[in-house]
């Protein structure tokens, strides 16, 4: 039964973000590069930590990551895919799947303050992760990707484009932290809601 529960928890959470990867995130491509940037992660993060508080598993966040990169890789099936527009969010995704898994494990059992802050941090941490990566991939493709043309370019999008992630991942955090203690999230989606959910994601992916 607890297999299941993970499961059923994995495949919702990770169909729910893989939706709005592809409604959304479509949408956020015409607005300001800080606001553009900022949303996903902090829903991502709140489905992931979601997803663990019910499941009781860790793992279950990478693994909710893990889905939702496929659901994006759905993309590569389309004529003339678009790699790098494909590759980084893929990459972005399990980035941030890794990162909360570690934040998980740093505030887990720390006083409020203190969760709320690890998870603020966390958009600098994937941000910079997300960098490294980029460095490795221009090494090896030669690719001129835009966050390392210059210096300027590449501090704005750890920190200055960082801003409105960081607010919004801490208004989550606390109004999660406070809204626990009166309204009880945990649940187990239906199988039938779940395949449901994660067939709505490939749809979606394969149309928008």
């Amino acid at each position: 039964m607890n297999k299941k529960r993970v499961i059923l928890n994995v495949v919702f959470f990770g169909a729910i973000w893989g939706i709005l990867e592809a409604t959304l995130g479509y949408v956020l491509h015409w607005m300001p590069n800080m606001i553009q940037g900022g949303i996903m992660f902090p829903i991502g993060a709140i489905l992931m930590f979601w997803a663990y508080r019910n499941t009781n598993s860790k793992t279950a966040i990478i693994y909710v990551g893990l889905i939702a990169a496929m659901i994006k890789a759905v993309n590569f099936l389309m004529p003339y895919p678009m790699a790098l527009k494909i590759y980084n969010p893929m990459i972005s995704i399990m980035i941030q799947a890794l990162v909360i898994f570690a934040t998980v494990l740093v505030f887990e059992k720390k006083t409020f303050p203190v969760q709320v802050g690890a998870a603020m941090l966390s958009s600098l941490v994937w941000r910079s992760l997300f960098i490294v990566n980029q460095v490795i991939n221009r090494a090896i493709t030669g690719f001129p990707h835009g966050q390392l043309a210059s210096s300027d370019a590449l501090l704005s999008f750890i920190f200055i484009n960082a801003i409105f992630e960081i607010l919004l991942l801490g208004a989550l955090f606390t109004a999660r932290y406070f809204l626990s203690k009166k309204v009880k999230w945990s649940f187990t989606p239906h199988w039938l809601v779940s395949l449901s959910t994660f067939a709505a994601a490939i749809i979606l992916v394969l149309v928008l």
